[in-house]
């Protein structure tokens, strides 16, 4: 009869208990933090000796053998351990003399007495959203001119969602989806109600910063002293449970640039169209920072002021945050909002921003993966988001990203600059197997 598959949390708890696997020991008296021996494979001083905790649960869980690889039983215990709620808290691997990685033990309340912690990213359905008519949005004697800017309105995505819906109520199933809201292994708050900004996030010290000159021995010098630089620069951006970015908001009317202002809260930011704002305000509600569309009074075509004018007054906010290594977004109001991660997208396939709930946009991880196949030749990652207020985007007929009335350019720094280094000193810069292998370990860990 086969035997079933323990539960990680008492099977590990033993195992540091019993003091059989050399290194795997409690750190605090109150045994809520341990230490496993973390050695590369490739180290000259590696031993069996290393990998016996990783062999131990490969065998009780049946995911590995005596025979297998060393390397899947590490990745597979790495994996359970993230999946049930434990944090890596100091990551020492590459300590000359004992390399380790330190977990903090999971919330007992979280993990439910058995070490099991639910993990969940919601994706709305957007089939109950109610579209203005194009015809509705003027009235007969208020009908804008016949000129090139008529354009526009084929895809303008403007409308009343709550019109004709009074008294409407969404089924208990999708109501207790929306208190429930996960994003990046992190409950939003105000979801409780909304984005949580994780400690110390405004105005955070420690974000990496474009190095003056080049690292010594960089010009003309070693692939090593690059790689290096970049694995520095790219754990800098990364504290193990959160991607640390800012923002920078670029905003084009009509394929012009209006205004360009940087959030340095962490947790993100909410792009509204208050015009009395001047620069970043933190909404406390949120956490996230507030920043103004500019009015676009002073457009000298009367017609796409008029437009413009019609799109903003309708929009209540466009979240963009970050949430464990998640990037989200949520728009709010009747002004429909679309996103792209090109501005020369060709796709011919709009993608609409939530309204109902927050929903993931990128991971940091495919970040990282963008940056291993740049190493392998293919073209460098993205580090922006574009955003499309009221149209459509990516555009059905292929229309220009500068015909479109507002748009909306959010980069991540962190990712602006680790793109830029690795772009400027060459993909070849890259090529160490060091950093290719802390790049893919970083990547299960996100």
């Amino acid at each position: 009869m086969a035997q079933s598959r323990p539960l990680l949390i008492p099977w590990l708890r033993t195992k540091l208990d019993s003091g059989n696997y050399p290194g795997v020991n409690w750190t605090n008296p109150e045994r809520t933090e341990f230490c496993i021996p973390w050695k590369h494979a490739l180290r000259q001083d590696s031993t069996n000796t290393d990998v016996l905790i990783f062999k131990a649960w490969a065998e009780v869980t049946g995911n590995g053998r005596a025979q297998g690889d060393a390397s899947v039983w590490k990745r597979n215990f790495r994996s359970a351990l993230r999946a049930k709620g434990f944090k890596m808290i100091a990551d020492n691997k590459n300590d000359a003399a004992n390399p380790h990685k330190v977990f903090r033990w999971p919330d007992e309340s979280r993990s439910g007495g058995e070490g099991y912690t639910i993990w969940s990213i919601v994706v709305p359905d957007f089939e109950g959203c109610i579209y203005l008519p194009e015809d509705s949005l003027f009235s007969n004697d208020a009908a804008p001119k016949q000129d090139i800017l008529e354009e526009c309105l084929k895809g303008l995505n403007i409308g009343p969602e709550t019109e004709g819906m009074a008294g409407f109520e969404p089924p208990p199933e999708q109501q207790q989806l929306q208190n429930q809201v996960v994003i990046g292994g992190h409950v939003l708050r105000g979801q409780q109600q909304y984005p949580v900004p994780f400690e110390g996030a405004v105005g955070e010290a420690g974000l990496p910063e474009q190095p003056a000159h080049p690292m010594e021995g960089a010009v003309g010098g070693a692939c090593s002293d690059h790689a290096e630089q970049f694995l520095h620069t790219m754990s800098q951006t990364n504290d193990g449970d959160h991607f640390k970015t800012q923002f920078k908001v670029i905003v084009y009317y009509r394929g012009v640039k209006v205004s360009e202002q940087l959030v340095e809260n962490e947790s993100g930011v909410r792009i509204v169209y208050r015009p009395e704002l001047r620069g970043p305000v933190l909404d406390q509600e949120s956490g996230l920072s507030l920043i103004s569309l500019p009015t676009p009074g002073d457009m000298h075509d009367k017609t796409q002021a008029n437009l413009t004018h019609r799109i903003l007054d309708r929009l209540d906010g466009l979240d963009v945050g970050v949430s464990g290594h998640v990037v989200y977004g949520q728009r709010h109001g009747d002004s429909k909002v679309f996103w792209s991660m090109s501005k020369f997208d060709q796709s011919k396939q709009p993608q609409e921003v939530s309204k109902l709930q927050p929903q993931t946009l990128f991971l940091f991880r495919e970040f990282i993966q963008g940056v291993l196949d740049f190493i392998s030749g293919k073209d460098s990652p993205p580090c922006s988001l574009f955003f499309c207020l009221g149209e459509k985007w990516p555009d059905p007929d292929n229309r220009p990203w500068v015909k479109k009335l507002i748009t909306v350019e959010v980069v991540l720094t962190s990712m602006e600059l680790l793109k830029n280094l690795a772009v400027a000193n060459g993909a070849s810069s890259l090529q160490s197997v060091d950093l290719q292998m802390s790049l893919e370990e970083m990547m299960e860990m996100c």
